[in-house]
């Protein structure tokens, strides 16, 4: 392994470099915002810094989230009183001791039932278990939904995955035929949460975000920006 450095318009990135036995040059950056970089040990450093260089946009936006994320220290207990967000509703949380752990919804209360009312991590997985209960025929139905809508594109339907994922709203891969989205979307209405779903489905037509890729945004979606804003704003607090 070997640090190396490129500057990006007066930025500087530091990468740790990885020799594998891989074909094509691959980044990655870890929670902790490192950013490592493998490549076979044919390729020469040149192509790997210029490679490096050609992704410089997305390394510094994906950085910039993550600071972003870990700057906010949402709130991830679940206590009595605490505030749940749910398709842009707001909720009031509480604990209750039980003989079996579950979540329950009754005016405006959510009600976490668990053995051990002192387990934090135990209610957490609890209400996370159940929330993705909530959110996976949501998600799935409004997949269904623009993927209709996009039927003049020829994109075929994706699977779809849910994950409480950090710094995205959602990813796709296109060779996988699998689009996944951000558990934490369900604490917003139903407008934000498509507005992810079509831009993910947009990928398969365009895979990186050019200006082709906006003007397919706009044709099918005029108020994306909107949608997209209200999204930045309102998820800005821990789920858990």
């Amino acid at each position: 392994m070997s640090r190396q450095e490129i500057e990006y318009f007066g930025i500087p990135i530091e990468f740790e470099l990885t020799r594998k036995q891989v074909k094509n040059i691959n980044i990655r950056i870890n929670e902790e915002g490192i950013i490592s970089v493998s490549a076979g040990k044919s390729v020469p450093v040149e192509d790997i810094r210029a490679f490096v260089e050609s992704r410089a946009e997305w390394i510094i936006r994906n950085l910039a989230d993550l600071e972003r994320y870990n700057s906010a220290k949402p709130d991830n207990d679940i206590y009595n009183g605490k505030k749940l967000y749910i398709l842009g509703n707001v909720y009031t949380a509480r604990v209750e001791e039980a003989k079996k752990d579950r979540v329950e919804v009754e005016d405006g209360i959510v009600t976490v039932y668990t053995k051990d009312t002192e387990d934090s991590e135990r209610m957490i997985k609890t209400y996370k278990k159940w929330l993705v209960g909530v959110a996976e025929p949501i998600f799935q139905q409004l997949l269904e939904k623009v993927h209709k809508q996009l039927e003049g594109e020829g994109i075929p339907m994706p699977e779809m995955h849910i994950r409480n994922m950090k710094t995205r709203w959602g990813s796709c891969k296109v060779s996988d035929k699998v689009v996944t989205l951000n558990l934490q979307l369900i604490k917003n209405d139903i407008a934000c949460i498509e507005q992810v779903v079509l831009h993910e489905l947009l990928h398969f037509v365009q895979p990186n975000h050019g200006e082709e890729f906006y003007v397919l945004l706009e044709k099918y979606m005029p108020d994306w920006k909107e949608r997209k804003q209200h999204l930045e704003e309102k998820c800005k607090d821990g789920i858990f």
